[in-house]
Order: C-alpha cells, then sequence, then structure tokens
C-alpha cells in the first residue's frame, strides 16, 4: 500500500501527463483563503496588514538590520569580516538581503493595496482608508533604504505578474522618492498623530519618513518644513531618561511619546525575541561580545563642561570615563564600568584575569574574567570597549524582548535643526532643538558664541547627531551625506590605551578643517599606546551598494552601479 501511494504522488507530480492531477492541485486550498480571495473584510484585512508590519521588521540572524549598520561605518566594528572593511562584492549577503527583505515588504504592501478593493464594500471608509495608508508608509520605508543604499531601483508599485519578474528596470532615485512623497502625503492625509497601536503607522511616523528621505537628499527645505510640522502637531517629546529608552522596562511607558515606531517583542509569543543584547554584551557576563565601538565614538562625546575632548578643561586622557556626557556610559562600556548585563551585575575589565561580580545577596566575589582571555572577546577581537546601549538590560539574553527603535523624536528635533543650520535660517527654534536634546543628556546649552556662526552650529549638531543616535543605525548614511566617508573609513582602527596606568594622548581633532568641522580624531600621537585592529579601505564605489549579482543573473536588463 505504501508503495502505491508514493507512486500516486509521484504521478501528480507529473502534471503534464494527468489532467485530474492538475484539476485537482488548481482547486482552492481548503485550510486558508489565497491571496486573490483574502481580503474580503476587515479582519481578513488586518491579518493581511500584520503580515506586512511583520516583513518590515528586518532581521540578521534574529538581531533587527539597522542595529549592525554602525559596523560598517568608522565608529564601531564586528568580530567578523563584514562590509566596513571595503572589501565586499557582489554576492556580499547583507547586499542581497537588504534588497529582499525591502523588496518582500513592498510586495506584499502592494498585494494588500490592490487586493483590498476585493472587500471595500464590506469595510468601513475610515477603516478601509487607515489601512491602506498604513500599507503605504510601510511601502515607503522600504523605499528609503532602497535609494539611499542602491541609488536607482525598480519601482514596483503593484503585485508583479511572473514574466514581470524579468523585465524590470531601475527607476531613477527622484523617481522613486517622488512616488514615496505622494504616499506619504496621501497617508498623512488620513492618519491620526498617533497610532492605532503601538508600532503602527501614525501620521508623525509618515512624515517622519518623509523628512528623513528629504534630508538624506539634501532636500534640507523639505526636511525642515516636514520635521517642524511634527513638532508642533505630534504633541511628541523627549523621554526625561536617555537611558530608559534601550531597556525593555524602560521603554514600555513611553514617556514623553519619544518613541515613534519601533520593532516590537512580546511575551506572549515564545519566539518573539531578539539576540541584540546577547551579540553585543560582554563575555563575563554570558554573552556573544561579536559587536563593538571604535575609540572614535567614545572620543565624539563631550566632556561634562560641554567642550569637545581636545578642548575641555576638565577631560583626562588617563580616565576618559570620567567628567563626561552622561550619554557615554549607556552607549559605551568602558573598562571600569560597573555594569548589569543579561542579569549579571559586574565591573568590566579588559586588563586583568578577574573581575568584581555581584551575588545573589548583594555581595561581591572575585571570579575569571572571560573579557579578558576569551578569543572572541572584547580584549582579543575588538579594541577593549562593548556596546552599552541595549545591553544595560535586566533580561536574560537569550531571551530578550527589548524592543529595537526604527524613529523617534529625538532623530526629529535634530533632522530640523541641521537642515535649518544648512538652509542658514538660524533662529531661537533651531537652538531650541538642540538644547532639548542636550538637557536630556544633562549637557550645557548651545554657547552664545556658538548660536550664529553657521560652521560652528554644523559641528556642534553633528557631534550631536552622532552620539545620539549611535548604534541605531544612521551613521552609514550621514558620512555619505555629509561627504565624508572617503575621510572617515579608511583608517585603522584603535582602541583604549594598552596600558591602563600610563593612558594614551588625546587624538587630534585639528589636523584639517574637514576633521575639525566633523569632529574626526587622529591618533598618530598615540596609536602605538592603543589597542588596534584592522586597517580598512575606501573606494568611491562604496559611496553605493551593488545591485546584488542574483538579481542580475535572474533579470539580466538590471544595470549594476558604477565601479561594481
Amino acid at each position: 500500500m505504501k508503495n502505491k501511494l508514493l507512486y500516486s504522488i509521484g504521478l501528480c507530480l507529473s502534471l503534464q501527463l494527468f489532467s485530474a492531477c492538475k484539476d485537482y492541485l488548481e482547486q482552492a486550498p481548503l485550510a486558508a483563503p489565497a491571496t486573490g480571495q483574502f481580503f474580503n473584510n476587515q479582519t481578513e484585512m488586518n491579518a493581511a496588514l500584520t503580515a506586512v508590519y511583520k516583513s518590515a521588521y528586518w532581521n540578521t540572524g534574529t538581531t533587527p538590520y539597522q542595529s549592525i549598520m554602525d559596523g560598517w561605518t568608522d565608529i564601531a566594528l564586528l568580530r567578523a569580516p563584514d562590509m566596513g572593511e571595503g572589501n565586499f562584492d557582489v554576492f556580499n549577503a547583507n547586499v542581497k538581503s537588504i534588497w529582499t527583505l525591502a523588496y518582500t515588504t513592498i510586495q506584499r504592501a502592494n498585494t494588500m493595496i490592490e487586493g483590498m478593493e476585493t472587500g471595500k464594500a464590506n469595510v468601513q471608509a475610515a477603516a478601509y482608508n487607515r489601512l491602506q495608508a498604513e500599507e503605504r508608509g510601510l511601502r515607503a520605508f522600504a523605499y528609503f533604504f532602497l535609494v539611499n543604499m542602491y541609488g536607482d531601483v525598480p519601482l514596483i508599485t503593484k503585485p508583479l505578474l511572473p514574466a514581470e519578474f524579468y523585465t524590470q528596470l531601475r527607476s531613477s532615485k527622484a523617481d522613486v522618492i517622488k512616488f514615496m512623497n505622494e504616499d506619504l502625503d496621501a497617508a498623512a492625509q488620513v492618519l491620526d498623530w498617533a497610532p492605532a497601536d503601538r508600532g503602527r503607522m501614525s501620521k508623525a511616523v509618515v512624515l517622519g519618513i518623509k523628512a528623513r528621505t528629504a534630508f538624506y537628499s539634501k532636500d534640507y527645505k523639505t526636511a525642515a518644513q516636514v520635521s517642524k510640522q511634527i513638532i508642533d502637531g505630534a504633541g511628541l517629546g523627549l523621554n526625561p531618561k536617555f537611558q530608559d529608552l534601550f531597556t525593555k522596562a524602560g521603554q514600555a511607558p513611553n514617556a514623553g511619546k519619544e518613541i515613534m515606531f519601533e520593532i516590537l517583542y512580546t511575551d506572549a509569543d515564545a519566539n518573539s525575541i531578539t539576540y541584540l543584547p546577547l551579540g553585543s554584551i560582554s563575555r563575563t557576563a554570558g554573552g556573544q561580545s561579536g559587536r563593538f565601538p571604535q575609540q572614535r565614538l567614545v572620543d565624539m562625546f563631550e566632556a561634562k563642561d560641554g567642550k569637545r575632548i581636545d578642548e575641555s578643561k576638565v577631560y583626562d586622557p588617563k580616565n576618559p570615563r570620567l567628567n563626561r556626557d552622561m550619554r557615554l556610559k549607556y552607549t559605551v562600556a568602558i573598562p571600569g564600568d560597573t555594569v548589569t548585563m543579561n542579569q549579571v551585575t559586574f565591573v568590566y575589565d579588559i586588563y586583568k584575569n578577574t573581575t568584581s561580580v555581584k551575588n545573589a545577596d548583594g555581595t561581591w566575589s572575585t571570579k575569571a574574567n572571560a573579557d579578558f582571555d576569551n578569543a572572541y572577546g572584547p580584549s582579543k577581537s575588538g579594541v577593549g570597549l562593548l556596546h552599552a546601549k541595549y545591553t544595560l538590560t535586566a533580561e536574560n539574553a537569550f531571551a530578550a524582548r527589548v524592543n529595537f527603535i526604527l524613529m523617534r523624536y529625538a532623530e526629529v528635533l535634530l533632522t530640523y535643526a541641521e537642515s535649518k543650520i544648512e538652509l542658514n535660517e538660524i533662529d531661537a527654534s533651531v537652538i531650541s532643538a538642540i538644547n532639548l536634546v542636550r538637557k536630556r543628556a544633562g549637557q550645557p546649552e548651545v554657547e552664545a558664541s556658538v548660536q550664529n556662526d553657521q560652521n560652528k552650529l554644523r559641528q556642534l549638531v553633528r557631534r550631536e547627531r552622532t552620539v545620539e543616535l549611535a548604534m541605531e543605525g544612521f551613521r552609514w548614511f550621514d558620512i555619505r551625506r555629509w561627504d565624508i566617508a572617503s575621510v572617515v573609513m579608511p583608517q585603522k582602527i584603535v582602541g583604549i590605551a594598552k596600558d591602563p596606568g600610563a593612558g594614551a594622548a588625546s587624538p587630534d581633532f585639528k589636523t584639517t578643517a574637514l576633521n575639525d568641522l566633523n569632529n574626526i580624531p587622529v591618533y598618530s600621537d598615540s596609536e602605538g599606546a592603543r589597542m588596534l585592529r584592522e586597517i580598512r579601505f575606501w573606494y568611491p564605489k562604496l559611496n553605493l551598494l551593488p545591485v546584488p549579482q542574483s538579481e542580475r543573473d535572474i533579470n539580466p536588463k538590471l544595470t549594476q552601479n558604477p565601479e561594481w
């Protein structure tokens, strides 16, 4: 009987020989509706919308893609060689994955927008329009990454027939952005300022995408205007505590309504977890320490007096943790810091083979220090530093559910301020936006001598943007927008002092006017005293990612970016 069953299945698979099997396979499945039959009512539409949102949660190894992008820049690194070194090619897995993830979101959004027409008469107009607006926002969110990472890309606005997959051409970046803006404007007319549910598209988020897109296209007039709309109309504010933005407990109340859009994780689903903390935390705390900050990021944080460290009177290069912008403590773990990661409280140290760990009864013990001697730890694999953002959580790192923020109000404030500075339209609203972010960090307000100096304000807001948004996926785009990737990317990666007693000399930020403007430290005087890792390279073609070769193999009509 078993052999007869297998034989029958084999016959059915030979569709060209047996029309009866063909007719059977062409029937609609009974257990679940097909795509074209799915959008009959609001319940089905809501289920489809959930699938589109899920597709916008781009992961690599159960870690949000945006969280590793700083590792491809000059302020962070990944343990394994990756795109930051500058030697990847058209077959790179990340190049392929981002393209595929973005177009999956676009395909799902297109399918729903068109398919909803089937059940339009069965859904109230307001609900129907809101669902469609959310889809448009999600589609534009995906296109933002495509046009800024690949340049010209296929503009796909409806579900494709099978034959159409092989004929798509690249549309100009300008045409794609025009389409995005039409989508975002239409969505903003429908959506409320506040989302229907946490984590969903709102008027504030779709306008945030529009402002972000204009900003990275150097359309500073549009970026300023749209950011101001959000500032004036959305009723958002900053969480009083910067550190609360990056822990599960701190995120829960969303104080100040700062978190605008996020990747959500839930206790209701055992599979809804993130390995973002696990991949970054200390080996002593049981983590994998696969992603690290660079010294360059540390040195961009001001001293407590509001001065850059090369200009501060309170900065001590032998004690670089002290008298610093408080955001440093919650962004980077420096040896000597007492931290809690993966439910372990300990003194982070990379200089000796033991360290202090807090016991359950509140006492302290001396225990083996894996951060010192583990081959994959921050001493031997990194440059002595650890990420603190998203890792200083009381959660079990193997089942973490800290949400990853995709957009927050601080970004909007800094986008507005920088756009107005670039337009040389500096007024009280610009200084106010910067001061809101600085005051939350406990830093002094913008000095009077800086307030009317366009170049000094540029320098300040670029520094603010870097330290405020580190590890949130913006640096890759910012160094290209500022036209400094060719300056900051070719470098020898340095870290903390090899000898904590001797320290290492402060870097020089003023080797050139461009370095000074962009707060780029140079370590010529201290390189020998610091931990070192690889040398990185830069080529002009790296301003854009290549079109994945696998896509061009499928569709030869897709052209390639220059020099790839």
